[in-house]
């Protein structure tokens, strides 16, 4: 939202219209930007770079971190290279390493080239391979996409290897506490229940606003 207001060449922006883009109160917005560190001014509101550049120190964007993929397919890694975390939002995606067809450069997958090029399909297990890449190259994130039963010997070779933080795609719940790292599990199965019961809810929420409507008519 602050890339699209700083592309509109907006200066500035009150913690009212914050509240009413992001559907939260100006209480909200001004207790939570405080934390930023003196980002907004009363009867001024936000400068929007200052306030874009706070939150990116917040997000880390200025660390430069760099992540590989680690998954059974290349068409995971196809699907999730070109997101912009990964080109123009701070993390250098350094490599890809595949179950099913060997290890690629993100430009390979980017470009469509590691789909028509042979089969590099090692002997060794992928998150073997993904280790020695680390050991060698200094990376602070790891995706994991591989399969659930890979999961747990994956972090803990990449995490010997110097990784720092883990976003967690397997289904397997990786525990922060017990590998001593920040990981972000990704449960689909939960993610899509949730979706769900949004949309009972909503169907509910439309129901009773039908059927008052149409009370209201007789």
């Amino acid at each position: 939202m602050l890339r699209e207001l700083i592309g509109a060449d907006v200066l500035r922006i009150s913690s009212s219209e914050l509240a009413g883009r992001m559907k939260l109160t100006p209480s909200q917005i001004r207790q939570d930007f405080s934390y930023l560190g003196g980002v907004g001014q009363q009867g001024y509101g936000y400068n929007v770079k200052d306030l874009y550049s706070a939150v990116g120190i917040v997000l880390g964007i200025q660390n430069n971190y760099s992540a590989v993929i680690i998954c059974k397919t290349t068409e995971f890694a196809a699907a999730i290279a070109d997101d912009p975390c990964f080109t123009v939002r701070g993390v250098n995606l350094k490599r890809i390493f595949t179950e099913c067809c060997g290890d690629y450069s993100p430009e390979e997958v980017r470009s469509g080239s590691a789909f028509t090029s042979k089969s590099r399909l090692k002997s060794e297990p992928v998150y073997v391979r993904a280790t020695r890449f680390c050991k060698k190259n200094k990376t602070d994130i790891a995706v994991l996409a591989c399969g659930r039963q890979l999961a747990e010997d994956t972090a803990e070779s990449l995490i010997a290897a110097g990784i720092r933080g883990i976003w967690n795609f397997t289904g397997a719940e990786l525990d922060t506490d017990s590998y001593g790292i920040p990981i972000l599990n990704i449960n689909l199965s939960d993610t899509l229940l949730g979706l769900c019961c949004e949309i009972t809810q909503t169907s509910s929420k439309q129901y009773m606003t039908k059927s008052k409507d149409d009370l209201n008519r007789l």
